[in-house]
Protein backbone atom coordinates (compact mmCIF):
# COMPACT_ATOMS: atom_id res chain seq x y z
CA UNK A 1 0.00 0.00 0.00
CA UNK A 2 2.27 2.96 -1.17
CA UNK A 3 1.85 6.01 0.64
CA UNK A 4 2.72 8.33 -3.24
CA UNK A 5 3.15 7.09 -6.92
CA UNK A 6 7.17 7.71 -8.76
CA UNK A 7 6.20 5.98 -11.74
CA UNK A 8 9.62 3.48 -10.57
CA UNK A 9 9.27 -0.28 -11.49
CA UNK A 10 7.99 -1.33 -7.93
CA UNK A 11 4.83 0.22 -8.83
CA UNK A 12 4.56 -2.23 -11.99
CA UNK A 13 2.05 -4.33 -12.44
CA UNK A 14 4.50 -7.66 -11.95
CA UNK A 15 5.73 -5.98 -8.93
CA UNK A 16 2.59 -5.42 -7.64
CA UNK A 17 1.58 -8.71 -7.77
CA UNK A 18 4.81 -10.20 -6.33
CA UNK A 19 4.81 -12.16 -3.17
CA UNK A 20 8.08 -14.71 -2.58
CA UNK A 21 8.12 -18.58 -3.36
CA UNK A 22 7.90 -21.53 -0.55
CA UNK A 23 8.95 -24.55 -2.88
CA UNK A 24 9.37 -27.93 -0.56
CA UNK A 25 10.54 -31.42 -1.94
CA UNK A 26 10.94 -34.99 -0.14
CA UNK A 27 14.88 -34.99 -2.24
CA UNK A 28 17.77 -33.55 0.17
CA UNK A 29 19.14 -32.91 -2.86
CA UNK A 30 16.69 -29.92 -4.38
CA UNK A 31 17.41 -27.63 -1.96
CA UNK A 32 20.93 -27.04 -2.57
CA UNK A 33 20.18 -27.08 -6.27
CA UNK A 34 17.80 -24.49 -6.56
CA UNK A 35 19.44 -22.28 -4.16
CA UNK A 36 22.53 -22.72 -6.12
CA UNK A 37 21.16 -22.38 -9.39
CA UNK A 38 18.41 -19.77 -8.87
CA UNK A 39 20.97 -17.28 -7.33
CA UNK A 40 23.40 -17.85 -9.96
CA UNK A 41 20.37 -16.61 -12.61
CA UNK A 42 19.71 -13.29 -10.16
CA UNK A 43 23.19 -12.32 -10.04
CA UNK A 44 23.34 -12.81 -13.86
CA UNK A 45 21.20 -10.58 -14.48
CA UNK A 46 21.69 -7.97 -11.30
CA UNK A 47 25.68 -7.48 -13.03
CA UNK A 48 24.53 -6.96 -16.60
CA UNK A 49 27.04 -5.63 -18.28
CA UNK A 50 29.82 -5.63 -15.65
CA UNK A 51 32.73 -7.24 -17.12
CA UNK A 52 34.13 -9.50 -14.32
CA UNK A 53 33.36 -13.17 -13.50
CA UNK A 54 31.26 -15.46 -11.41
CA UNK A 55 34.45 -16.35 -9.72
CA UNK A 56 35.66 -13.24 -8.66
CA UNK A 57 36.69 -12.08 -5.33
CA UNK A 58 34.10 -9.94 -2.86
CA UNK A 59 35.86 -6.59 -3.50
CA UNK A 60 36.03 -7.06 -7.19
CA UNK A 61 32.24 -7.59 -7.48
CA UNK A 62 31.38 -3.80 -6.28
CA UNK A 63 30.26 -3.33 -2.93
CA UNK A 64 31.25 -1.86 0.51
CA UNK A 65 30.50 1.76 -1.03
CA UNK A 66 28.94 2.96 2.24
CA UNK A 67 32.08 2.39 4.28
CA UNK A 68 32.88 4.71 7.15
CA UNK A 69 36.34 5.71 5.87
CA UNK A 70 39.12 7.37 7.76
CA UNK A 71 42.54 9.04 6.99
CA UNK A 72 45.30 9.92 8.98
CA UNK A 73 45.61 13.43 10.21
CA UNK A 74 47.73 15.80 9.42
CA UNK A 75 50.25 17.85 11.22
CA UNK A 76 48.70 20.86 12.82
CA UNK A 77 45.23 20.07 11.99
CA UNK A 78 41.93 21.27 14.05
CA UNK A 79 40.58 18.95 16.29
CA UNK A 80 37.61 18.96 14.10
CA UNK A 81 36.69 15.37 13.49
CA UNK A 82 39.65 14.53 15.38
CA UNK A 83 39.04 10.68 17.06
CA UNK A 84 40.55 8.92 20.34
CA UNK A 85 42.26 6.48 17.33
CA UNK A 86 43.87 9.55 15.65
CA UNK A 87 42.00 9.64 12.47
CA UNK A 88 39.80 11.53 10.83
CA UNK A 89 36.33 10.63 8.96
CA UNK A 90 37.10 11.83 5.32
CA UNK A 91 33.25 11.19 4.49
CA UNK A 92 30.54 11.61 5.84
CA UNK A 93 27.75 9.92 3.32
CA UNK A 94 27.60 6.46 5.58
CA UNK A 95 26.54 8.49 8.61
CA UNK A 96 24.12 10.38 6.96
CA UNK A 97 21.93 7.58 6.14
CA UNK A 98 22.26 6.10 9.18
CA UNK A 99 21.70 8.71 11.20
CA UNK A 100 18.11 8.66 12.89
CA UNK A 101 16.79 12.16 12.91
CA UNK A 102 13.50 13.20 14.80
CA UNK A 103 13.63 16.52 13.26
CA UNK A 104 13.40 15.12 9.38
CA UNK A 105 11.17 12.64 10.09
CA UNK A 106 8.63 15.11 11.33
CA UNK A 107 9.27 17.00 8.55
CA UNK A 108 9.15 14.15 6.20
CA UNK A 109 5.95 11.68 6.69
CA UNK A 110 4.61 10.46 3.85
CA UNK A 111 1.94 8.80 5.27
CA UNK A 112 -1.96 9.88 4.41
CA UNK A 113 -3.50 12.73 5.95
CA UNK A 114 -6.80 13.36 5.22
CA UNK A 115 -6.08 13.15 1.10
CA UNK A 116 -8.44 11.77 -1.87
CA UNK A 117 -6.23 9.68 -3.44
CA UNK A 118 -2.35 9.32 -3.69
CA UNK A 119 -0.15 12.14 -4.89
CA UNK A 120 2.87 12.17 -7.26
CA UNK A 121 6.46 11.95 -5.41
CA UNK A 122 7.18 15.21 -6.68
CA UNK A 123 4.30 16.43 -4.79
CA UNK A 124 4.76 15.22 -1.94
CA UNK A 125 9.13 16.15 -1.95
CA UNK A 126 7.64 19.60 -2.85
CA UNK A 127 5.85 19.64 0.52
CA UNK A 128 9.05 18.38 2.78
CA UNK A 129 11.13 20.91 0.95
CA UNK A 130 9.67 23.98 1.63
CA UNK A 131 9.36 22.45 5.88
CA UNK A 132 13.19 21.70 5.25
CA UNK A 133 14.15 25.08 3.85
CA UNK A 134 12.44 27.12 6.29
CA UNK A 135 13.70 25.25 9.20
CA UNK A 136 17.60 25.24 7.88
CA UNK A 137 17.30 28.93 7.08
CA UNK A 138 18.79 30.62 10.09
CA UNK A 139 22.07 28.05 9.34
CA UNK A 140 22.41 28.85 5.83
CA UNK A 141 22.23 32.43 6.76
CA UNK A 142 25.25 32.49 8.66
CA UNK A 143 27.43 30.36 5.92
CA UNK A 144 29.51 31.66 3.38
CA UNK A 145 28.35 32.65 0.08
CA UNK A 146 31.88 32.67 -1.66
CA UNK A 147 34.32 30.17 -2.44
CA UNK A 148 33.89 26.23 -2.95
CA UNK A 149 30.78 24.44 -2.37
CA UNK A 150 31.27 22.24 1.25
CA UNK A 151 29.80 18.89 1.07
CA UNK A 152 29.38 18.66 4.84
CA UNK A 153 26.21 20.42 4.89
CA UNK A 154 24.56 17.49 3.88
CA UNK A 155 25.43 15.65 6.48
CA UNK A 156 25.68 18.54 9.11
CA UNK A 157 22.56 20.12 8.49
CA UNK A 158 20.20 17.29 10.12
CA UNK A 159 23.28 17.47 13.46
CA UNK A 160 22.02 21.63 13.77
CA UNK A 161 17.90 20.61 13.13
CA UNK A 162 18.08 17.71 15.70
CA UNK A 163 20.38 20.16 18.40
CA UNK A 164 18.03 23.11 18.02
CA UNK A 165 14.46 21.30 18.10
CA UNK A 166 15.46 17.38 19.68
CA UNK A 167 18.44 18.42 21.79
CA UNK A 168 17.82 15.41 23.91
CA UNK A 169 17.85 13.04 21.25
CA UNK A 170 21.37 15.07 19.95
CA UNK A 171 22.82 14.57 23.10
CA UNK A 172 21.88 10.89 23.52
CA UNK A 173 23.02 9.69 19.78
CA UNK A 174 26.31 12.13 20.02
CA UNK A 175 27.23 10.46 23.85
CA UNK A 176 30.35 8.81 24.04
CA UNK A 177 30.27 5.28 23.48
CA UNK A 178 26.87 5.79 21.62
CA UNK A 179 28.43 4.00 18.78
CA UNK A 180 26.92 0.64 20.69
CA UNK A 181 23.86 2.04 19.96
CA UNK A 182 24.25 1.69 16.27
CA UNK A 183 26.43 -1.73 16.13
CA UNK A 184 26.94 -3.16 19.55
CA UNK A 185 30.15 -4.93 20.27
CA UNK A 186 30.88 -4.92 16.62
CA UNK A 187 31.43 -0.99 16.54
CA UNK A 188 35.05 -0.35 15.17
CA UNK A 189 37.30 3.02 14.96
CA UNK A 190 35.58 3.81 11.53
CA UNK A 191 31.96 4.70 13.73
CA UNK A 192 33.84 6.42 16.59
CA UNK A 193 36.08 8.63 13.93
CA UNK A 194 32.18 9.62 12.39
CA UNK A 195 31.09 10.18 15.71
CA UNK A 196 33.85 12.30 17.12
CA UNK A 197 33.30 14.47 13.45
CA UNK A 198 29.70 15.17 14.20
CA UNK A 199 30.08 16.15 18.32
CA UNK A 200 32.96 18.45 16.76
CA UNK A 201 30.42 19.88 13.82
CA UNK A 202 27.43 20.34 16.88
CA UNK A 203 30.26 22.34 18.71
CA UNK A 204 31.61 24.58 16.46
CA UNK A 205 28.39 24.96 14.40
CA UNK A 206 27.32 26.29 10.88
CA UNK A 207 30.25 28.68 11.12
CA UNK A 208 32.60 26.29 10.37
CA UNK A 209 30.85 25.35 6.94
CA UNK A 210 31.64 26.63 3.51
CA UNK A 211 29.69 27.44 0.63
CA UNK A 212 25.69 25.46 1.03
CA UNK A 213 25.27 23.26 -2.28
CA UNK A 214 22.30 23.85 -4.30
CA UNK A 215 20.59 20.82 -3.93
CA UNK A 216 21.28 20.70 -0.26
CA UNK A 217 17.42 21.34 0.14
CA UNK A 218 16.15 18.84 -2.46
CA UNK A 219 18.55 15.81 -1.01
CA UNK A 220 17.90 16.94 2.50
CA UNK A 221 13.82 16.95 1.43
CA UNK A 222 14.34 12.95 0.41
CA UNK A 223 16.18 12.14 3.23
CA UNK A 224 13.53 13.07 4.98
CA UNK A 225 10.89 11.14 2.89
CA UNK A 226 13.25 8.19 2.28
CA UNK A 227 16.14 7.80 4.10
CA UNK A 228 16.29 4.52 6.21
CA UNK A 229 16.66 5.73 9.50
CA UNK A 230 13.93 8.21 9.26
CA UNK A 231 11.64 5.71 8.41
CA UNK A 232 12.69 3.56 10.61
CA UNK A 233 12.17 5.98 13.43
CA UNK A 234 8.35 6.90 11.98
CA UNK A 235 7.65 2.78 11.96
CA UNK A 236 8.81 2.36 15.53
CA UNK A 237 7.07 5.08 16.56
CA UNK A 238 3.47 4.44 15.15
CA UNK A 239 3.48 0.59 15.64
CA UNK A 240 5.27 1.19 19.45
CA UNK A 241 2.64 3.98 20.55
CA UNK A 242 5.80 5.37 21.88
CA UNK A 243 6.91 9.21 20.69
CA UNK A 244 9.13 9.71 18.18
CA UNK A 245 11.98 11.07 20.14
CA UNK A 246 11.79 8.40 22.83
CA UNK A 247 14.98 6.82 23.47
CA UNK A 248 13.93 3.32 23.26
CA UNK A 249 13.08 4.17 19.57
CA UNK A 250 15.60 6.57 18.26
CA UNK A 251 17.90 3.78 19.68
CA UNK A 252 15.88 1.07 17.33
CA UNK A 253 15.86 3.51 14.68
CA UNK A 254 19.85 3.55 14.83
CA UNK A 255 19.96 -0.06 14.90
CA UNK A 256 18.23 -0.67 11.94
CA UNK A 257 19.83 2.41 10.50
CA UNK A 258 23.27 0.34 10.52
CA UNK A 259 21.54 -2.81 9.02
CA UNK A 260 20.67 -0.65 6.51
CA UNK A 261 23.75 0.63 6.03
CA UNK A 262 25.42 -3.41 5.97
CA UNK A 263 22.23 -4.13 3.39
CA UNK A 264 23.40 -1.52 0.88
CA UNK A 265 26.77 -2.57 1.03
CA UNK A 266 26.54 -5.95 -0.51
CA UNK A 267 27.56 -6.58 -3.67
CA UNK A 268 24.36 -8.08 -5.02
CA UNK A 269 22.16 -5.17 -3.81
CA UNK A 270 24.76 -2.63 -4.85
CA UNK A 271 24.84 -4.01 -8.54
CA UNK A 272 20.56 -3.92 -8.43
CA UNK A 273 20.88 -0.14 -7.16
CA UNK A 274 23.94 1.24 -9.23
CA UNK A 275 22.81 -0.33 -12.19
CA UNK A 276 25.37 -0.85 -15.62
CA UNK A 277 28.27 1.95 -14.47
CA UNK A 278 30.91 3.04 -17.07
CA UNK A 279 33.67 1.31 -16.72
CA UNK A 280 35.87 3.95 -17.11
CA UNK A 281 34.47 5.89 -13.90
CA UNK A 282 37.47 5.28 -10.72
CA UNK A 283 35.76 3.82 -7.44
CA UNK A 284 35.99 6.73 -5.56
CA UNK A 285 33.67 7.94 -8.25
CA UNK A 286 31.32 5.18 -8.38
CA UNK A 287 31.18 5.22 -4.01
CA UNK A 288 30.88 8.98 -3.96
CA UNK A 289 27.95 8.92 -5.42
CA UNK A 290 25.92 5.76 -4.59
CA UNK A 291 24.25 7.88 -1.31
CA UNK A 292 22.51 9.36 -3.60
CA UNK A 293 21.51 6.34 -5.76
CA UNK A 294 20.43 4.47 -2.52
CA UNK A 295 18.52 7.80 -1.63
CA UNK A 296 16.86 7.64 -5.14
CA UNK A 297 15.86 4.29 -4.58
CA UNK A 298 14.07 4.27 -1.13
CA UNK A 299 12.04 7.02 -2.31
CA UNK A 300 11.03 5.47 -5.57
CA UNK A 301 10.21 2.12 -3.29
CA UNK A 302 8.41 3.70 -1.06
CA UNK A 303 10.51 2.47 2.06
CA UNK A 304 8.09 4.03 4.75
CA UNK A 305 5.38 2.15 3.49
CA UNK A 306 7.74 -0.87 3.45
CA UNK A 307 8.54 -1.00 6.99
CA UNK A 308 4.97 -0.03 8.56
CA UNK A 309 3.39 -2.80 6.74
CA UNK A 310 6.40 -4.91 7.87
CA UNK A 311 6.35 -3.92 11.70
CA UNK A 312 2.82 -3.90 11.98
CA UNK A 313 3.04 -7.69 11.06
CA UNK A 314 6.12 -8.17 12.75
CA UNK A 315 4.97 -6.54 15.99
CA UNK A 316 1.56 -9.46 15.94
CA UNK A 317 4.04 -12.08 14.80
CA UNK A 318 6.43 -11.71 18.01
CA UNK A 319 3.71 -11.58 20.23
CA UNK A 320 3.20 -7.99 21.09
CA UNK A 321 -0.59 -8.11 20.02
CA UNK A 322 -1.47 -5.43 22.59
CA UNK A 323 1.13 -3.10 24.05
CA UNK A 324 -0.63 -0.97 26.48
CA UNK A 325 1.77 0.21 29.23
CA UNK A 326 5.83 1.94 28.70
CA UNK A 327 7.83 -1.38 29.41
CA UNK A 328 5.79 -3.29 26.78
CA UNK A 329 6.23 -0.66 24.14
CA UNK A 330 10.24 -0.04 24.66
CA UNK A 331 10.62 -4.23 24.86
CA UNK A 332 8.04 -4.58 21.16
CA UNK A 333 10.33 -1.38 19.80
CA UNK A 334 13.42 -3.39 20.60
CA UNK A 335 12.26 -6.66 19.68
CA UNK A 336 11.30 -5.62 15.89
CA UNK A 337 14.30 -3.43 15.58
CA UNK A 338 16.35 -6.37 16.68
CA UNK A 339 14.07 -8.62 13.75
CA UNK A 340 14.20 -6.61 10.90
CA UNK A 341 17.91 -5.56 11.78
CA UNK A 342 19.21 -9.62 12.12
CA UNK A 343 17.02 -9.68 8.54
CA UNK A 344 19.02 -7.39 6.60
CA UNK A 345 22.52 -8.13 7.67
CA UNK A 346 21.73 -11.96 6.77
CA UNK A 347 25.33 -12.13 4.64
CA UNK A 348 25.46 -14.21 1.82
CA UNK A 349 25.99 -18.18 1.57
CA UNK A 350 27.62 -20.77 -0.79
CA UNK A 351 27.44 -24.57 -0.86
CA UNK A 352 30.72 -26.58 -2.34
CA UNK A 353 30.06 -27.81 -5.92
CA UNK A 354 32.09 -30.70 -7.61
CA UNK A 355 32.08 -30.39 -11.35
CA UNK A 356 33.55 -33.18 -13.29
CA UNK A 357 35.97 -33.19 -16.41
CA UNK A 358 38.31 -34.89 -17.65
CA UNK A 359 41.73 -35.89 -16.00
CA UNK A 360 44.76 -34.03 -17.66
CA UNK A 361 46.38 -37.86 -18.11
CA UNK A 362 42.84 -38.63 -20.13
CA UNK A 363 42.45 -41.37 -17.80
CA UNK A 364 39.17 -40.96 -15.94
CA UNK A 365 37.65 -38.22 -14.74
CA UNK A 366 38.66 -35.63 -11.85
CA UNK A 367 36.66 -33.48 -9.63
CA UNK A 368 37.00 -29.94 -9.55
CA UNK A 369 35.83 -27.77 -6.60
CA UNK A 370 34.22 -24.38 -6.70
CA UNK A 371 31.64 -22.99 -4.63
CA UNK A 372 28.24 -21.22 -5.51
CA UNK A 373 26.86 -18.44 -3.86
CA UNK A 374 23.16 -18.27 -2.70
CA UNK A 375 21.15 -14.72 -1.60
CA UNK A 376 18.57 -14.40 -3.81
CA UNK A 377 17.23 -18.18 -3.14
CA UNK A 378 18.78 -20.07 -0.25
CA UNK A 379 17.90 -23.33 1.17
CA UNK A 380 16.07 -23.62 4.86
CA UNK A 381 18.67 -24.66 7.34
CA UNK A 382 22.01 -23.56 9.15
CA UNK A 383 24.27 -22.00 6.29
CA UNK A 384 27.63 -21.06 5.55
CA UNK A 385 28.19 -18.31 4.98
CA UNK A 386 30.48 -16.93 2.07
CA UNK A 387 33.69 -15.51 4.56
CA UNK A 388 33.55 -19.35 6.58
CA UNK A 389 31.10 -18.45 9.26
CA UNK A 390 27.44 -19.86 9.99
CA UNK A 391 24.40 -18.37 9.67
CA UNK A 392 21.89 -20.24 12.08
CA UNK A 393 18.45 -21.49 10.72
CA UNK A 394 16.45 -18.68 13.12
CA UNK A 395 18.23 -16.10 11.10
CA UNK A 396 17.32 -17.54 7.46
CA UNK A 397 13.65 -18.18 8.75
CA UNK A 398 13.81 -14.04 9.84
CA UNK A 399 15.22 -12.95 6.32
CA UNK A 400 12.45 -14.88 4.40
CA UNK A 401 9.56 -13.08 6.26
CA UNK A 402 11.35 -10.29 5.84
CA UNK A 403 10.26 -7.89 2.65
CA UNK A 404 14.25 -8.04 1.60
CA UNK A 405 16.24 -10.97 0.49
CA UNK A 406 16.36 -13.61 0.15
CA UNK A 407 13.28 -14.36 -2.63
CA UNK A 408 12.41 -17.87 -2.74
CA UNK A 409 13.10 -20.54 0.10
CA UNK A 410 13.85 -24.28 -0.45
CA UNK A 411 12.81 -27.01 2.37
CA UNK A 412 12.50 -30.63 1.98
CA UNK A 413 10.00 -31.86 4.85
CA UNK A 414 11.39 -30.13 7.87
CA UNK A 415 9.76 -27.02 6.98
CA UNK A 416 6.22 -28.07 6.19
CA UNK A 417 5.28 -27.98 9.99
CA UNK A 418 4.94 -25.56 13.36
CA UNK A 419 6.92 -22.84 11.25
CA UNK A 420 5.68 -19.41 10.03
CA UNK A 421 6.68 -18.43 6.37
CA UNK A 422 3.42 -15.93 5.56
CA UNK A 423 4.79 -12.77 6.54
CA UNK A 424 5.64 -11.62 2.55
CA UNK A 425 4.58 -15.06 1.10
CA UNK A 426 1.22 -16.67 -0.32
CA UNK A 427 2.87 -19.09 -2.80
CA UNK A 428 3.89 -22.47 -2.19
CA UNK A 429 5.74 -24.77 -4.79
CA UNK A 430 5.49 -28.27 -4.58
CA UNK A 431 8.79 -29.51 -6.45
CA UNK A 432 7.23 -33.35 -6.00
CA UNK A 433 4.10 -34.33 -4.13
CA UNK A 434 3.96 -35.47 -0.75
CA UNK A 435 2.04 -38.80 -0.40
CA UNK A 436 -1.14 -38.05 1.63
CA UNK A 437 -3.33 -35.02 2.03
CA UNK A 438 -2.47 -33.99 5.54
CA UNK A 439 1.89 -33.08 4.11
CA UNK A 440 0.12 -31.22 1.79
CA UNK A 441 -2.49 -29.04 4.15
CA UNK A 442 0.42 -28.86 6.23
CA UNK A 443 3.11 -27.20 3.36
CA UNK A 444 0.24 -24.54 2.30
CA UNK A 445 -0.44 -24.05 5.53
CA UNK A 446 2.94 -22.26 6.48
CA UNK A 447 1.54 -19.81 4.38
CA UNK A 448 -2.05 -19.58 5.18
CA UNK A 449 -1.70 -17.60 8.54
CA UNK A 450 -2.86 -14.26 10.55
CA UNK A 451 -2.58 -11.30 8.61
CA UNK A 452 -0.43 -13.12 5.79
CA UNK A 453 0.51 -11.60 2.79
CA UNK A 454 -2.27 -12.69 0.73
CA UNK A 455 -4.80 -11.12 3.79
CA UNK A 456 -2.90 -7.96 3.82
CA UNK A 457 -2.90 -7.25 -0.18
CA UNK A 458 -6.55 -7.92 -0.21
CA UNK A 459 -7.54 -5.29 2.98
CA UNK A 460 -4.96 -2.96 1.09
CA UNK A 461 -6.85 -3.15 -2.08
CA UNK A 462 -9.85 -2.99 -0.46
CA UNK A 463 -9.80 -0.22 2.01
CA UNK A 464 -6.54 1.40 1.08
CA UNK A 465 -7.93 4.01 -1.18
CA UNK A 466 -10.70 4.87 1.61
CA UNK A 467 -7.44 5.21 4.08
CA UNK A 468 -6.99 8.34 1.85
CA UNK A 469 -10.00 10.33 2.68
CA UNK A 470 -9.21 9.63 6.72
CA UNK A 471 -8.20 11.72 8.78
CA UNK A 472 -4.92 9.59 10.61
CA UNK A 473 -3.06 11.87 13.15
CA UNK A 474 0.70 11.70 13.20
CA UNK A 475 1.79 8.43 14.68
CA UNK A 476 -0.86 6.18 14.05
CA UNK A 477 0.05 2.84 12.70
CA UNK A 478 -1.79 3.23 9.34
CA UNK A 479 -2.41 -0.75 9.16
CA UNK A 480 -4.30 -0.76 12.25
CA UNK A 481 -6.47 2.04 10.72
CA UNK A 482 -6.75 -0.61 7.65
CA UNK A 483 -7.90 -3.54 9.46
CA UNK A 484 -9.71 -1.74 11.73
CA UNK A 485 -12.08 -0.95 8.36
CA UNK A 486 -12.28 -4.27 7.30
CA UNK A 487 -13.28 -5.63 10.86
CA UNK A 488 -15.72 -3.48 11.12
CA UNK A 489 -17.77 -4.51 7.37
CA UNK A 490 -17.65 -8.38 8.77
CA UNK A 491 -20.55 -9.94 9.68
CA UNK A 492 -21.52 -11.69 13.40
CA UNK A 493 -21.32 -14.62 11.18
CA UNK A 494 -17.96 -14.41 9.88
CA UNK A 495 -16.65 -14.38 13.40
CA UNK A 496 -12.93 -13.51 14.06
CA UNK A 497 -11.90 -15.43 10.94
CA UNK A 498 -12.57 -12.42 8.94
CA UNK A 499 -10.49 -10.85 8.09
CA UNK A 500 -7.69 -11.19 9.83
CA UNK A 501 -7.30 -15.56 8.90
CA UNK A 502 -9.97 -14.68 5.62
CA UNK A 503 -10.50 -12.46 3.41
CA UNK A 504 -11.40 -13.13 -0.67
CA UNK A 505 -12.15 -9.24 -1.30
CA UNK A 506 -8.99 -8.73 -3.57
CA UNK A 507 -6.63 -9.93 -6.18
CA UNK A 508 -4.52 -12.19 -3.75
CA UNK A 509 -4.56 -15.88 -3.06
CA UNK A 510 -2.69 -19.01 -1.65
CA UNK A 511 -0.88 -20.25 -4.71
CA UNK A 512 -0.05 -23.29 -5.29
CA UNK A 513 2.45 -23.88 -7.92
CA UNK A 514 2.93 -27.98 -9.28
CA UNK A 515 5.36 -28.36 -11.64
CA UNK A 516 5.00 -31.73 -12.73
CA UNK A 517 6.63 -33.33 -15.83
CA UNK A 518 3.94 -35.27 -18.25
CA UNK A 519 3.39 -39.05 -17.14
CA UNK A 520 5.02 -38.65 -14.69
CA UNK A 521 4.15 -40.36 -11.55
CA UNK A 522 3.34 -37.03 -9.34
CA UNK A 523 1.41 -36.29 -12.18
CA UNK A 524 -0.61 -39.47 -11.88
CA UNK A 525 -1.14 -38.85 -8.14
CA UNK A 526 -2.10 -34.61 -8.75
CA UNK A 527 -6.30 -35.22 -9.19
CA UNK A 528 -6.44 -38.13 -6.32
CA UNK A 529 -4.25 -36.16 -3.87
CA UNK A 530 -6.31 -33.01 -4.50
CA UNK A 531 -9.54 -34.76 -4.04
CA UNK A 532 -8.21 -36.21 -1.02
CA UNK A 533 -7.07 -32.57 0.29
CA UNK A 534 -10.76 -31.57 -0.73
CA UNK A 535 -12.28 -33.81 1.48
CA UNK A 536 -10.15 -33.69 4.34
CA UNK A 537 -11.02 -29.81 4.23
CA UNK A 538 -14.47 -30.06 3.95
CA UNK A 539 -14.38 -31.76 7.46
CA UNK A 540 -12.90 -28.91 9.07
CA UNK A 541 -15.45 -26.41 7.16
CA UNK A 542 -12.42 -24.95 5.44
CA UNK A 543 -12.61 -26.02 1.86
CA UNK A 544 -11.56 -24.21 -1.21
CA UNK A 545 -14.26 -24.02 -3.32
CA UNK A 546 -13.45 -24.88 -6.64
CA UNK A 547 -11.67 -28.27 -5.56
CA UNK A 548 -15.18 -29.19 -3.24
CA UNK A 549 -16.93 -28.66 -6.15
CA UNK A 550 -14.58 -31.13 -8.41
CA UNK A 551 -14.96 -33.42 -5.44
CA UNK A 552 -18.49 -33.79 -4.90
CA UNK A 553 -20.26 -32.76 -7.96
CA UNK A 554 -19.92 -35.03 -10.08
CA UNK A 555 -23.65 -36.66 -10.68
CA UNK A 556 -24.80 -35.15 -8.05
CA UNK A 557 -27.58 -31.97 -7.83
CA UNK A 558 -27.38 -29.15 -5.66
CA UNK A 559 -30.13 -30.26 -3.73
CA UNK A 560 -27.98 -33.33 -2.73
CA UNK A 561 -24.35 -30.90 -2.34
CA UNK A 562 -26.29 -29.21 0.49
CA UNK A 563 -27.40 -32.04 2.05
CA UNK A 564 -24.19 -34.23 1.68
CA UNK A 565 -22.28 -30.93 3.01
CA UNK A 566 -24.30 -30.67 6.16
CA UNK A 567 -23.47 -34.01 7.13
CA UNK A 568 -19.91 -34.09 6.70
CA UNK A 569 -19.10 -30.85 8.33
CA UNK A 570 -18.00 -30.59 11.63
CA UNK A 571 -18.95 -26.97 13.54
CA UNK A 572 -15.99 -25.67 15.34
CA UNK A 573 -17.45 -22.53 16.37
CA UNK A 574 -17.98 -21.70 20.39
CA UNK A 575 -21.99 -22.62 21.83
Amino acid sequence: MRYYDTGSVYESPEAASFTKRLIFSGWTVVPKVISSLVSFEAERHAFAGRSHKYTVDYRRRGGQRLGFRTSERTTGETRLGEAATGRRATAMTAFLLTWPSPSLAEFGDPRPLARRERRPVSEVLFDVSAKVEGAIAPFVEVASKVGPVDQRWYWAAPLFLDQQLYPSACDLLLAHNSESLWEGDRAGDGLRSHLAEARAMVEYGPKALGRPPDELVEVLAQLAVGGPAQCALRMISSVSGLAISNDCVLQSAARIGAAFRSFFNAPEVTAVIAGAESEASSADERAGRYWRDVLRHTVDGNLQAVLDEHGHVLRDWLGYLRVIDENRRMAAASDIASSIAEALELRTSSFRVDIPGPRPTGDGIEFRQRRMRTRFAVAFGNQTLDDGGEARVESVSRAFNSPFWPFVLISTSIGQEGLDFHLWCHAVVHWNLPSNPVDLEQREGRVHRYKGHAIRRNVASTFGPDLHARTISAGVDPWSELFAMAASEATEADGEMIPYWVFHRGPAKIERHVPVMPFSRDAAALPRLRKSLAAYRLAFGQPRQQELVEFLGADRSDDDLRGLASRLRIDLSPP
